[in-house]
């Protein structure tokens, strides 16, 4: 009786699904007659250009696949619907969640994999990133063997993952693998056009978050030719923006000015608030660096609104907050001031919250697992005869396990760091944490040379030159009227370190000493003292500090103020 009031239930829920997706939705008279095959195109067409009428044509699908209990394209009406809802930030997991009760148990190509595929992509939508891992992880599994498409798309959703944790470089390898795939079908008669063209877009993403701006701007102008070529014009937009946020890294302002608003109209029209708070967030730097300061503070003002509209709050927009609270600190406005105060703070705690565990999780549940199956592919290649080399390989996968374990347990805990920080205030009160210059041979490096080239780098620690942001050791070089090679041999001959170290090193040294004895910056975010020192942001401070000091900053700051 339990069973059978179960399944009741399940039904009973199912149907609740099925009207709810299209309660009060009516088949215009143009679209009565047109096939599944024709609507699948019109839908297509205007998927990401016009959101609306997507939704019209996938509810029609719908519709017309339950009057005909045509299978293969009610499971792909729900799949549209769910995706579409999802980018116009509606609700959208009754649709997902239907597609995954009705397709648990088919032997479809596509499903039920797809039904995870959407479920994940919807997490991401949400910033929900370690349960949208779980649903592309479960969709792996079920297209291994079955589906090559779903098993290369995947690897690109993953890759969006690791662009979350900022480990772009990982990302884009995993988009070039995507891409190349893609680039093979082409050859085939029922080849995906707008799989193709936006996997061209995830390498311009990719190599526009790596800092090859040059490389990003060379695969944009292959996708907005290829958008023309096949007039598929889905992604034409997005490869608009990358354009500018491309132009501006490269002070090429007058032309990110026009592409970015260019694309303002689409972005509005399909309610993507998310690129658009991004798009305004840019279109503020710009004019912020052609001295339009109020255009600028206009755009930041738009992009923190959509922030919140969208809840989105992607770490390189925090600099617009900061912008704008030094803007009426100026102005003398404290009202304004403490607002975006209070909205940058909120801004961090999404940000640590949302992709705190991201990395990890990624290791421990793709890259890891991927790893292991290579492996396991070289022992089936490799001849039964090498045992040594089996030894080997068996060393190799006891090596990951043990490595995963020992990842799980997290050895460092907050009481080795608090000890570190102890030990870390110990010596910065004995004045013994600034390491000592040796003297050392000279390797064929010019004494003369040599001596000038210490005494500039004295020079540029005493002026604190240390403390401009995105110095390199090429900018370096020309300010010291030398060449990157012989500045480098010579921080290692004078320092005893490479230049990043001691750049790193003397970044660090300084803050200690001016936590140590100034208040006030002790009270600052870990992002605004990242910023006061050089760093992009508070992860690369965090990791330099850590890697110099043995501890956290917010650890040694809490030490700090427990001993006043």
């Amino acid at each position: 009786m339990q069973k059978l009031s179960f399944l009741f239930l399940l039904l009973f829920c199912q149907n609740f699904y099925f009207s709810q997706s299209i309660r009060g939705f009516h088949i215009p008279d143009s679209l009565k007659d047109k096939s599944f095959e024709k609507l699948d195109v019109a839908y297509n067409n205007v998927f990401r250009i016009d959101n609306n009428k997507s939704e019209l044509y996938a509810n029609t699908i719908l519709c017309k696949a339950k009057k005909l209990n045509n299978k293969s394209f009610l499971y792909d009406g729900y799949y549209k619907i769910a995706h579409i809802k999802g980018l116009k930030g509606e609700n959208c997991h009754p649709y997902a969640d239907t597609l995954l009760n009705i397709t648990k148990n088919v032997t479809h190509k596509d499903y039920p994999a797809k039904a995870h595929i959407i479920k994940g992509i919807l997490f991401n939508y949400e910033f929900k990133y370690n349960k949208a891992l779980d649903e592309y992880i479960k969709a792996q599994e079920l297209s291994r063997n079955k589906n090559i498409d779903q098993f290369f798309y995947i690897k690109k959703l993953i890759g969006i993952l690791k662009t979350a944790t900022e480990e772009n470089e990982e990302a884009l390898l995993l988009f070039l693998e995507y891409y190349n795939y893609q680039k093979q079908e082409l050859n085939k008669q029922d080849k995906d056009i707008k799989s193709y063209i936006g996997s061209i877009f995830s390498v311009s993403n990719a190599y526009n978050k790596t800092k090859n701006y040059k490389l990003c701007k060379s695969y944009n102008k292959i996708g907005i030719s290829e958008c023309k070529k096949y007039n598929d014009y889905t992604h034409y937009p997005y490869f608009i923006i990358s354009e500018g946020i491309a132009d501006y890294y490269l002070k090429n302002y007058k032309a990110a000015l026009k592409n970015l608003s260019e694309v303002e109209p689409y972005l509005l029209m399909n309610k993507d608030y998310a690129n658009l708070s991004i798009l305004y967030f840019y279109l503020g730097k710009v004019n912020y660096e052609v001295q339009k300061e109020k255009e600028g503070i206009y755009y930041f003002i738009k992009s923190d609104s959509l922030s919140f509209v969208a809840n989105d709050f992607e770490p390189i927009k925090r600099g617009g907050y900061e912008i704008l609270i030094d803007y009426y600190k100026k102005q003398g406005d404290k009202e304004n001031q403490l607002k975006f105060i209070n909205k940058l703070f909120y801004a961090d705690s999404i940000i640590n919250n949302s992709k705190q565990y991201l990395s990890k999780e990624i290791y421990r549940k793709y890259d890891a697992p991927i790893l292991l199956e290579e492996k396991e592919t070289l022992i089936k290649n490799l001849n039964k005869r090498n045992i040594l080399l089996y030894l080997f390989l068996g060393i190799g996968s006891v090596t990951i396990f043990s490595l995963m374990f020992l990842h799980r347990k997290n050895k460092i805990t907050i009481r080795k760091y608090e000890k570190q920080a102890d030990i870390l205030l110990k010596k910065s009160y004995e004045n013994t944490i600034r390491p000592k210059e040796k003297e050392k041979d000279k390797k064929g490096l010019s004494d003369a040379k040599l001596q000038d080239i210490k005494t500039k780098l004295q020079e540029f620690e005493l002026d604190k030159g240390f403390l401009q942001k995105n110095i390199t050791i090429d900018s370096l070089a020309k300010d010291l009227e030398t060449n990157r090679g012989y500045l480098s041999k010579c921080v290692n001959e004078l320092k005893e370190k490479n230049f990043s170290q001691y750049l790193n090193e003397l970044r660090i040294n300084y803050i200690v000493e001016e936590l140590n004895k100034n208040e006030k910056i002790r009270k600052h975010t870990i992002a605004a003292i990242a910023n006061d020192i050089g760093y992009n942001n508070s992860e690369s401070f965090s990791n330099a500090f850590k890697k110099i000091t043995g501890t956290l900053p917010s650890y040694y700051i809490k030490r700090l103020q427990n001993e006043n």
